[in-house]
């Protein structure tokens, strides 16, 4: 496992399954409250993801954009300086 899964285990995961597990057991009404909360962060969780996804695939996008441009100034520089040399 590397690194950032065990701190989001340590951190995160774990503590936030005690939590809901806390919650549904004090909940001695049909666990009403423990599912609501359940579900509206499965559901925020759920759009962040979404959000997240969109952004990083903009920014892979970009970066390949960038990347050509930077190799495409690079051969112009190659080649002058080539051209140059062989004067």
């Amino acid at each position: 496992m590397i690194t950032p899964s065990i701190v989001f285990y340590l951190f995160f995961a774990i503590p936030y399954i005690g939590i809901m597990y806390w919650l549904i057991k004090q909940d001695k009404k049909k666990h009403a409250w423990g599912v609501t909360v359940i579900t509206v962060i499965a559901i925020a969780g759920f759009f962040v993801s979404q959000r997240a996804s969109r952004i990083a695939v903009q920014n892979y996008k970009q970066h390949q954009i960038d990347a050509r441009q930077q190799e495409r100034e690079a051969d112009s520089i190659l080649r002058t300086l080539n051209r140059d040399t062989i004067k």
